[in-house]
């Protein structure tokens, strides 16, 4: 309000020192508007207007380019009123574009609207001086709405850096971008000048580990600053939140490491969010000349709405975090508050593993695996449960990756494969002959201790390799390396059978499938389940089990829990299925009773060549 009155009380104060000499130099029957306009006495005040308020708007503009265009624009206004010649008109529109320019390109709204106003209005003026011989003073009037509207442009904190102490860095990085100071500060004002919806987004680059290990990371420095210029490239909308550098403006920040944060507003796309990060990871797919080395990255996303967490930034930051570990296999992975929840209850079980007790709480199930040929059993998968004392009964998959970082996954694997053990001594006792397959989450399998601990298990209860089966996700198989290729052929040495479960779910195992050499493998659910492009569904699972039963290699169906799908199965000419259709999880405590019950309802003829029977 202080501003609007100061300029309501220059405006009366023109009027005075302007109007009434005009009027005192000429009668009041002679007066006109034209001829006082053009009085020496208007064109000095004019004159000195122009001056006073171009060298203002100078000394207000935070912007080196600002304060050039606004004395170009003054040095324009005291040509025309000393009618030096066409050409200065010329010019001054010339500079009025430059002026817009610039505006949407520090993403000042007013201003821009203000500059793009005087622009038309100058170049209208312009075009009657030539062709009506409308004087070019009037072309002055448009001029002075750019220098007051200066005057009212907020001033944004992170242009005010002032380092208290000499020595003090600036808030940028090697690469020159903000960093997160300097992000957090221009965070705060821009939602205090645009308190509208507005969308954090975090991108994460992968795939630096190789280029830092064998190129140097001089070249991974190189490799990294062309994929910030990628993705700069993409943010050049006015709708991302800008941020001074100095005299420059960046819109991407970097947080150090290969996480890079910008902020968007959705004020004219609701969408912006999801279609700049699409742009981003599309563009960091394409391959990279650094050394003369093709080098291919990744790269991953997410977001979270400004008005999570109160709107506060530290916080922010910690959801988009968060969004990307709890979203491993996503692209783009949105923050959503249930991220939270789970990450309090992880750390309640990661605190409730610290004391767990393997013998108490957890518990082996089985489900067997079902031969399609005579309708036996091949073998009983077993599957590890935790009874939790508040969440119930848990599967593995819920809290295997909290084994890992409690750090129990090859204690946990060793007592896994002891129970399995006991529980076949128990049934060969009961004079039944049923193979166990155990199942492994991760690499626990590829340690040499875990294999000395197998073999002297096999020995204590007095098994046949054979008697154990060990299961193994499908993307462990695809990331193997030399060592882990020896383990594996090691166990097989050894006599125990592998399997290879979750089969075809990843797009990547289809180019190794000759190199796996294993005894069974289970297709994944979406691959077990009619499509309905029947047809060519079929025939690309049908080609699948074809190349397996080549390389001698059992086909399991998984997730079978019809008769559509377990004639689907058969139709493939595969070896088993597996699913609710047989049986839902059980105890292994009543697993010898549920055998013989299974036995004594499905009889078969006792069969000599039977695959398990050496």
């Amino acid at each position: 309000m202080a501003r609007f009155s100061l300029l309501k009380y220059l405006f009366v104060l023109s009027n005075i020192c302007w109007v009434f000499p005009s009027w005192s130099a000429t009668t009041l029957g002679d007066f006109s508007v034209t001829d006082a306009l053009l009085s020496p006495l208007s064109i000095a005040f004019f004159a000195g207007a122009v001056v006073s308020l171009s060298l203002v708007a100078i000394a207000r503009s935070h912007f080196a380019v600002n304060r050039i265009l606004h004395a170009l624009l003054g040095a324009c206004g005291l040509a025309v009123l000393a009618a030096v010649g066409d050409l200065a008109l010329y010019s001054l529109v010339f500079i009025l574009l430059v002026q817009i320019w610039q505006s949407d390109r520090l993403g000042q709204g007013r201003h821009l609207v203000i500059s793009a106003l005087c622009a038309v209005s100058a170049t209208l003026l312009i075009v009657s001086h030539f062709w009506w011989h409308l004087p070019s003073i009037y072309v002055i009037f448009t001029l002075l709405p750019i220098f007051i509207s200066e005057l009212f442009l907020d001033k944004p904190q992170v242009y005010e850096r002032a380092p208290t102490e000499p020595n003090a860095l600036s808030n940028t990085d090697i690469l020159g971008l903000p960093d997160r100071a300097g992000i957090r500060e221009a965070f705060n004002d821009y939602r205090t000048r645009e308190p509208g919806t507005a969308m954090l987004v975090m991108v994460r680059l992968e795939g630096f580990q190789q280029v830092n290990f064998h190129l140097g990371r001089e070249f991974g420095d190189l490799l990294l600053a062309q994929s910030a210029n990628r993705m700069k490239q993409h943010l050049q909308s006015h709708d991302v939140m800008p941020i001074a550098v100095g005299n420059d403006v960046e819109r991407l920040a970097h947080l150090g490491g290969l996480h890079f944060v910008f902020v968007c507003s959705l004020a004219h796309q609701q969408h912006l969010h999801e279609h700049l990060c699409a742009e981003i990871i599309e563009s960091t797919l394409k391959p990279f000349n650094v050394g003369n080395c093709i080098i291919e990255v990744s790269a991953r996303a997410s977001y979270v709405n400004c008005d999570e967490e109160l709107g506060q930034f530290d916080e922010l930051l910690t959801c988009v975090f968060l969004a990307l570990d709890s979203s491993p296999n996503k692209t783009i992975a949105p923050y959503q508050q249930k991220m939270q929840i789970d990450r309090l209850e992880q750390q309640a079980r990661l605190a409730e593993l610290a004391h767990i007790d393997f013998k108490n709480e957890l518990e082996l199930y089985f489900q067997p695996v079902v031969r399609n040929s005579d309708g036996d059993i091949e073998y009983v998968e077993l599957l590890l449960r935790w009874q939790h004392p508040k969440q119930g009964i848990l599967a593995a998959s819920k809290f295997i990756d909290d084994i890992r970082i409690a750090g129990l996954a090859l204690p946990l694997a060793q007592y896994v494969i002891e129970r399995a053990a006991e529980i076949a001594l128990a049934l060969r006792v009961e004079g039944i002959q049923m193979p166990l397959g155990i199942n492994l989450f991760g690499p626990e399998m590829l340690h040499e201790e875990f294999i000395e601990f197998v073999d002297r298990i096999l020995v204590e209860h007095q098994l046949m390799p054979q008697d154990i089966i060990i299961e193994c996700p499908s993307q462990m198989f695809t990331t193997l390396d030399q060592q882990g290729v020896a383990m594996v052929a090691r166990l097989r040495t050894m006599g125990v059978r592998l399997c290879v479960d979750g089969f075809g779910e990843s797009p990547l195992l289809l180019a190794k499938l000759p190199k796996l050499e294993v005894d069974y493998v289970k297709l994944g659910r979406s691959l077990t389940t009619p499509n309905q492009n029947q047809g060519n569904f079929k025939a690309v699972v049908r080609g699948i089990v074809e190349m397996q039963n080549v390389q001698d290699c059992k086909v399991i169906c998984e997730g079978v829990e019809s008769q559509e799908q377990l004639q689907f199965s058969q139709n493939l000419n595969a070896f088993a299925a597996q699913g609710y259709l047989f049986t839902r999880p059980l105890s292994s405590i009543g697993m010898i009773s549920w055998l013989k019950q299974w036995r004594w309802e499905h009889p078969i003829e006792e069969n000599p060549s039977r695959s398990d029977i050496n």
